[in-house]
């Protein structure tokens, strides 16, 4: 079979013109800096980004619940702080009321700071974050978890935990009860324990004052073991954090090798598209010039 010019100059245009679509194509990846923008481009790379941006997803709302969880937390721990320290005051009271170098008056004084460490730590026990009371159990709104009638104090919350998801299998449990803190299973009634030092310092009983040291100290080491109980999850919800972040530094860098341009490659390949074009249109003028010599013969 004979090749003609025309032959030669229809298949140059059909490469021209795919050339054409391709450098389009190209110019639009460099524009908008991604390769692949509508499932027809790709469809299984869009399959796999649309996997890992619900994976994404899915981790924000995983880092979200440890925010909140860990505000929470924080705050619960900054009031088991200051309820340390009222109760070490409360035992450096019965050291000093339980002596001989006090006097009755002095004990009525005493009594009365013990009857305002009662009351903070009643305030402290009713502390809240965002709106949330921290130890009422899970009835976190609406009525105050703890009341003071005279020396008694009564506990209105419950006993039931606050959980959060904060991985795909992983539940975290982030508050401790009000009974947890103040009349823990097996532990210290802590406000019985400061209303008899109360009395026993307002009745100049020395034998009560001092009966009350070893059960404000029982009362510190309770509370040090809700504040360390809140240090370990608070460790554990920083290392998972940390985890998803680093899991979305991932996920974000493998769609980005499916998604994003390579820009550099494609503006290399561009410019070879458009040598390629220009050398062709060359060519096809170089063949039309020299089939308008053969008519004109």
């Amino acid at each position: 079979m004979r090749i003609t010019n025309k032959m030669i100059s229809d298949n140059m245009l059909s490469v021209i013109s795919r050339n054409r679509s391709l450098a389009a194509e190209l110019q639009l990846d460099i524009a908008t800096t991604k390769k692949v923008r509508r499932p027809s481009d790709d469809p299984g790379a869009v399959a796999q980004i649309q996997k890992f941006k619900s994976l994404m997803s899915r981790n924000e709302q995983f880092s979200k619940n440890i925010s909140q969880a860990t505000g929470f937390m924080t705050s619960a721990a900054s009031a088991l702080d200051a309820i340390f320290e009222d109760l070490q005051t409360a035992k450096d009271i019965a050291i000093q009321g339980g002596t001989d170098s006090i006097n009755t008056e002095g004990r009525q004084v005493l009594a009365q700071n013990i009857d305002q460490i009662i009351s903070n730590l009643v305030d402290l026990g009713n502390s809240k974050y965002r709106d949330r009371f921290l130890f009422a159990g899970n009835l976190t709104i609406g009525s105050a978890p703890f009341s003071r009638s005279g020396d008694t104090v009564a506990y209105d919350g419950n006993d039931e935990e606050l959980k959060t998801k904060i991985g795909f299998e992983s539940v975290l449990t982030y508050n401790r009860s009000g009974t947890d803190i103040f009349n823990r299973a097996g532990g210290v009634d802590i406000f019985s324990t400061l209303a008899a030092l109360k009395q026993g310092l307002e009745n100049d009983d020395t034998n009560a004052i001092q009966n009350s040291i070893d059960a404000l100290g029982s009362s510190i080491q309770q509370a040090l073991r809700a504040s360390a109980d809140f240090g370990v999850l608070q460790q554990r919800v920083s290392s998972v954090e940390q985890m998803i972040e680093s899991e979305n530094i991932n996920l974000a860098d493998f769609i980005s090798k499916i998604q994003d341009t390579d820009m550099v490659e494609a503006i290399i390949n561009f410019q070879n598209l458009e040598n390629a074009i220009s050398v062709g249109l060359q060519s096809m003028a170089e063949i039309i010039r020299l089939s308008l010599v053969d008519f004109v013969r």
